[in-house]
């Protein structure tokens, strides 16, 4: 008697569990699957998959309403030394330099700089490089990658210990805004073919500028901005956004802290590579509507950094035009564009 009920718990349970397996697969096959690419900087995952059940459509972030940050504000000749989110803005004084180098020189970083020398542009790498070696990062291992479409053209520059010079070919365009469209693709897919293995951080920067005073570790940040100088000073509905509404680089009158330049930004290898291949994909979506934002790849970036706020904002001295004259809320000039004939080369 014992053995047969026994028996018959045991088949009941089997039962049991067999219609529920069939009921899981029944439910499992009903729920909408679909599944999302996710890329890594990293090579042997960057075609992963992950799959999620039931989820939801993309919802757009609703726009955020605060008062805007004013580098300037209440004191008209010292910068503004920390952002509503709490992310430092870097200017001198702000920083003990020997106190940064004794913190990170142990660390045994290595810098990494991308900059494009495309057509007219390569006339601009010698400068480039050798305040560079003057000024960026002393003390630290640097890696220069030079993309341009013409290997020949860029010269041979004089290299001090520990930094090495990447000559990346590319291709050439016959219209510079799409060379400045194609930049953030090219830096995304750099990374995670390349990059993520030799360096800890990522600076991209304009080739057309140079270094004037030391640029050191105190700009290393998860993600670093710079404020663009020709806006730091103006309210934010006098920014160049991109204020069409079909743009993915759209921003409204009331969005907005700063209006950053396309020339500066960088920050950790694997925090870039996120930044760089979503400001990608966003201007593929332009494009797939026949638009293109305002101001190109800096539109993108400016619209992705209020949704994704940097946590280093650099000054302006970071950042400079020597166009302008240097204000007294300026002690140092570190980076600046010399004047130049634009229309020239990008005729």
């Amino acid at each position: 008697m014992h053995r047969r009920r026994l028996a018959w718990s045991l088949g009941f349970c089997l039962l049991a569990g067999t219609s529920l397996c069939v009921l899981w697969v029944s439910v499992e096959n009903w729920l909408p699957v679909s599944y999302v690419p996710y890329y890594l900087p990293c090579p042997e995952i960057f075609n992963m998959k992950l799959q999620y059940k039931g989820e939801k459509p993309f919802q757009p972030v609703a726009q955020s309403q605060y008062p805007q940050p004013k580098l300037l504000e209440h004191r008209p000749t010292e910068l503004l030394t920390l952002t509503p989110w709490l992310a430092p803005i870097i200017s001198e004084g702000t920083f003990n330099p020997e106190l940064l180098q004794h913190i990170y020189q142990p660390l045994n970083l290595t810098i990494g700089v991308t900059v494009f020398a495309v057509g007219k542009y390569t006339r601009f790498v010698q400068h480039f490089l050798e305040s560079a070696e003057e000024f960026f990062m002393h003390g630290y291992q640097v890696y220069y990658y030079v993309f341009t479409h013409n290997p020949a053209a860029i010269p041979r520059v004089t290299l001090g210990p520990g930094r090495l010079l990447s000559v990346i070919p590319i291709q050439g365009h016959s219209h510079w805004e799409e060379i400045s469209m194609r930049r953030m693709e090219t830096i995304s897919q750099h990374i995670a073919r390349r990059a993520h293995q030799e360096v800890d951080y990522l600076f991209c920067l304009d080739v057309d500028m140079v270094f004037r005073n030391p640029w050191g570790p105190e700009t290393l940040g998860d993600l670093v901005a710079a404020i663009h100088p020709g806006y730091y000073a103006v309210p934010r509905e006098q920014f160049p956004y991109e204020r069409r509404h079909i743009s993915t680089a759209f921003v409204a009158d009331s969005e907005g802290d700063f209006y950053y330049g396309g020339a500066v930004f960088g920050g950790r290898v694997a925090r870039v590579y996120e930044f760089t291949r979503g400001c990608h994909m966003a201007i593929l979506a332009d494009k797939a509507n026949g638009i293109m934002a305002a101001w190109q790849e800096e539109s993108h970036l400016n619209r992705r950094f209020i949704s994704h706020k940097p946590s280093k904002v650099l000054s302006p001295e970071y950042l400079w035009d020597d166009r302008k004259p240097q204000p007294p809320s300026l002690k140092l000039i570190r980076f600046s564009t010399p004047d130049k004939d634009t229309s020239w080369l990008r005729s």
